[in-house]
This record gives C-alpha cells, sequence and structure tokens, in this order.
C-alpha cells in the first residue's frame, strides 16, 4: 500500500484502474486490488494467521479499554487496536501450533507510566474485590481523580466484567458483584489507571489468576 505524499491532483477515493484509493485520518493511500489466492497457503503462513486470529478475538471485546490505554501511542498513522495488537503478539502468544494458546501474564491493554503501586484482586461469596494504593507519585502527574479501569477475563466462558462506573484512585478498593455464571472456575484481572482526559495512562498491570468459585 502506498501514501500519497503530494502530486498534481492529490489524493482521489474509489477504484481507478488497478488500484483502490481511500483516505484515513486526512491521509491520502492507495493500494492494489485484490488477487485471488491461486496457491495454498504455507504453513508458516497458517501459523501467523492461527496466532493473528488468537489475539485479536481477545482484543476485540476489549476496544474501549484499548482505545483509552493504547489512544496517545501513534495516532496519527495507526489505530490504538493496531498497536495494542502489535506489541502485544510476540510477547502473549505461547504453545505450538496449532494449539495456541494466550499468556495472560503477559497481556497489556494500557501502556504509559509504570507507578509501581501495590494492587490485588480477590474474590468471595460472588464478589471480586480489587483494591490499589491511593498515594498520589507527583512523578508521574497522579490525581485523587483519576479513573481506575479494572478488567476481568474468565476463560472458561469466554467472557469479560468491568466494574459497571470506573472508581477513582482516592476510592482505593471497589467491590464487583459477578454474575452467577461467572462464580465458577478461574479468572484473570488486569487493572490500569488514566486521567478524566484519557491523556496521562499507566501500564496495565496483571493482577493474576483469582479462584472466582
Amino acid at each position: 500500500m502506498g501514501v500519497i505524499r503530494r502530486g498534481a491532483n492529490g489524493g482521489f477515493k474509489g477504484k481507478a484502474g488497478s488500484v483502490i484509493g481511500s483516505s484515513w485520518k486526512s491521509i491520502d493511500y492507495i493500494k492494489g486490488l485484490y488477487k485471488k489466492r491461486t496457491k495454498p497457503a504455507t504453513e508458516e503462513q497458517l501459523m501467523q494467521q492461527a496466532k493473528f486470529t488468537l489475539l485479536m478475538r481477545f482484543l476485540l471485546p476489549l476496544k474501549v479499554f484499548i482505545r483509552i490505554g493504547y489512544g496517545q501511542r501513534k495516532t496519527d498513522t495507526h489505530t490504538p487496536m493496531n498497536v495494542a495488537f502489535q506489541e502485544n503478539l510476540d510477547r502473549t502468544i505461547a504453545g505450538d501450533y496449532p494449539d495456541y494458546t494466550l499468556d495472560y501474564s503477559q497481556v497489556r491493554i494500557a501502556e504509559g507510566y509504570s507507578g509501581g503501586t501495590t494492587e490485588s484482586a480477590t474474590a468471595v461469596d460472588g464478589v471480586l474485590t480489587v483494591t490499589w494504593d491511593t498515594v498520589q507519585n507527583t512523578m508521574y502527574e497522579q490525581k485523587e481523580d483519576d479513573l481506575m479501569y479494572i478488567v476481568l477475563y474468565h476463560p472458561g466462558i469466554d467472557q469479560f466484567l468491568t466494574a459497571p462506573t470506573p472508581p477513582q484512585r482516592a476510592d482505593g478498593t471497589v467491590d464487583i458483584t459477578l454474575p452467577n455464571h461467572f462464580q465458577t472456575g478461574q479468572g484473570h484481572v488486569w487493572l490500569f489507571t488514566a486521567d478524566r482526559k484519557g491523556r496521562n495512562v499507566s501500564r496495565s498491570v496483571y493482577l493474576g489468576e483469582v479462584a472466582l468459585a
């Protein structure tokens, strides 16, 4: 795919001969028409496709979080989802083809400063409790009204859960009531913070695997 930097006629949209013109974020692109594959995919291509499918299937439901967590990264030429996908691809895929799995401890849903605070997550009697340090680090411009974004993933039912309303840093803790179908097996929990404008964002922290039963 090519990028139109300048030209007598500027960018264009639609099909013109063997190329298609389009634009995104005021950048004009041209790309060739799709060509139907005539050769079977190689094993290496199948391996890459399997990795792409596994990771993207996991990340897509997290789009609202990734938009905040990666919203400040390469926004001129890449979407937050593009950046999150590329930065997670090399470190999160485990196992051998075709039995790839995700290493949840390596997944990041936000990238930013690393504050080194203390966080924890436990589940008792159908309630997930997440706690964090309320001390504000001025080096990272933390504030008491920073929002705490919490994600729980249950691989057994392939569903995500979060707090109905993001708590604030000053709260120090939040209780999330688990639906009945979440109260079984194990879950994985992540947490990251962002200011009210979503500009000062922390790196997401993996809080570990939590027994939900």
